[in-house]
């Protein structure tokens, strides 16, 4: 098997493409001289989503991206597909990677299929697999435990005797000296640290989905504690719709910093690097902590399969509670976050003392 012009296709945003990063590697590794292109979507203007290229190391990894707009109008998918197809045939790829979600319907998978096939794509690697691993939530309760989104990306490549597929994680965001210096000089500028206090902890209480966000006061006794006991200095992380929770927090706890909305992924990336703990809720800054190796403390509603979402590693502590509700998969929870109440601040508190050590 040998592949100089490699698509790959994977579309969503932060968590999406950070769960990818070992099956990308694992391609990268398999055919270092190849040309690597990402096929990827793109977000409306202003969006809170954040780009696979914003993500990604810009050398290194990808050697080219193509990404296409979503959320269109009928008559404007046509145009844009139409020129989406035209792009790709013209770049004669030797082999698609095909690393979409396993909620997509048959339909869509079979219709991607014909799609890539048209465009000159004979060789397509890992459709066959998620074709026989497709997800429905519509089935009896309990829902099943499932595997991984990162390793279930493996095991697409691993189907088709991809090259060197090893169930080992490997992230590589391979920042760089700028973004490093930056989130440095932002820690050492913002965290009013005691000579004696130099444990850093993550903290996220934010999420898009409303169905997936703790109690805002149960994180604040959770951290009071910590720091009381600990003698931690959180800072919370996440998007600029999450400094208002970030500011009330710190004013709260009375110490503290606000990175939220301050820097990009990838300086979040490097700062979330010196934390010893994340905590948070199951959001794409839980997988950005785990790509750098940060070990997790993190809160699961029960509104997917379990398992689907955990970060990558054996040294997080996954705080999840079985509902009769569960595997909703909606962005609003119907059930007034049952799942969510049954965890308590306890249970919490225990986790992040056992990561901490």
């Amino acid at each position: 098997m040998s592949f100089k012009n490699i698509l790959i296709f994977r579309t969503g945003f932060l968590g999406d493409t950070l769960v990818s990063l070992p099956a990308f590697w694992t391609v990268r590794n398999a055919f270092p001289n190849a040309r690597m292109t990402l096929l990827s979507n793109s977000a409306a203007p202003n969006s809170k989503f954040v780009l696979a290229q914003s993500i990604l190391p810009k050398t290194g990894l990808f050697d080219d991206w193509i990404t296409y707009p979503t959320n269109q109008s009928k008559l404007h998918n046509i145009q844009l597909f139409s020129k989406l197809f035209l792009e790709i045939r013209k770049r004669k790829f030797d082999v698609l990677i095909y690393l979409m979600t396993r909620n997509r319907s048959r339909q869509s998978v079979k219709r991607d299929e014909l799609f890539f096939q048209f465009a000159g794509i004979k060789r397509i690697i890992g459709m066959e697999y998620l074709l026989n691993n497709l997800l429905s939530y519509d089935q009896t309760k309990p829902l099943p435990k499932v595997e991984s989104e990162v390793n279930f990306f493996l095991s697409c490549l691993r189907s088709d005797q991809f090259p060197a597929v090893v169930p080992q994680f490997k992230s590589e965001m391979l920042l760089t000296d700028e973004e490093i210096g930056f989130s440095e000089h932002w820690l050492k500028k913002n965290c009013r640290l005691e000579p004696e206090n130099n444990t850093l902890i993550a903290i996220a209480p934010g999420s898009k989905w409303q169905s997936k966000l703790w109690d805002e006061n149960r994180y604040f006794e959770v951290i009071r504690r910590l720091i009381s006991d600990k003698n931690v200095y959180p800072i919370i992380f996440g998007g600029k719709e999450d400094r208002e929770t970030g500011n009330r927090l710190i004013k709260k706890l009375g110490t503290g910093a606000n990175a939220a909305g301050e820097l990009n992924i990838r300086q979040a990336a490097s700062a979330l690097s010196k934390c010893q703990l994340y905590l948070g809720n199951d959001t794409g800054t839980m997988h950005l902590a785990a790509s750098v190796n940060t070990p997790c403390v993190a809160i699961f509603a029960a509104i997917d399969f379990e398992n689907r979402w955990h970060p990558f590693g054996d040294n997080h502590q996954i705080i999840r509670k079985k509902v009769d509700c569960e595997g909703c998969h909606s962005p609003i929870s119907f059930y007034d976050n049952k799942c969510l109440k049954l965890i308590e601040v306890e249970e919490v508190y225990q986790a992040c003392l056992k990561v901490l050590g």
